[in-house]
């Protein structure tokens, strides 16, 4: 007959190997974006898309003028634009073949809190894009925001599918510690 020992150890064996299956679908934009730096004390933005790695990219209006930099306290990534009325950050996701929750989590620094439009956006095969409804996410001043988006199976046609996360009005100089999205 096990013991309460045991059963404790086996609960807490089964969490773990949920929580290490669990790593293996997150990918940490700020630390995908932040490897652009490689030395350098920052990174201009270009008008437009800006790919920055595999995995993650920001887009920028055309009339204006962004860069990052790792923040003073080395705990993330720095922002300052030249008052923009738009930003997205964009994070690739991996093709599914059934209905999938994609969950975000992220840790900013604002003055005020923001408003982010997060949605689904599909890149099909014809040169053309498909965008999801989009839900509303409040990022606020040193805080951890959640917000989690259901995605339906990769239909035949599609090249490649990611996360939007639209800035509305980002403020002249905001910080992100933390922004991760996790595929479950």
């Amino acid at each position: 007959m096990p013991t309460i020992y045991d059963c404790a150890v086996r609960s807490f064996e089964a969490a773990a190997a949920v929580l290490m299956s669990l790593q293996q679908q997150r990918t940490n934009l700020v630390a995908e974006a932040g490897r652009c730096l490689d030395g350098r004390p920052k990174v201009l933005l270009d008008e437009g898309y800006n790919a920055l790695a595999s995995k993650v990219g920001i887009c920028i209006p055309e009339d204006a003028r962004a860069e990052f930099a790792q923040s003073e306290d080395g705990q993330g990534l720095e922002f300052r634009n030249s008052g923009m009325t738009w930003m997205t950050i964009e994070g690739q996701l991996p093709e599914t073949e059934d209905e999938r929750t994609c969950y975000l989590d992220a840790r900013a620094s604002f003055p005020a809190p923001v408003i982010a439009d997060v949605f689904l956006r599909e890149f099909k095969a014809d040169g053309s894009i498909a965008d999801s409804l989009h839900q509303e996410w409040v990022l606020g001043a040193h805080r951890e925001a959640l917000c989690s988006l259901t995605l339906p199976p990769s239909a035949k046609g599609v090249n490649g599918r990611r996360v939007i996360i639209h800035l509305r009005q980002p403020p002249l100089r905001f910080a992100f510690e933390n922004l991760a999205l996790t595929v479950v």
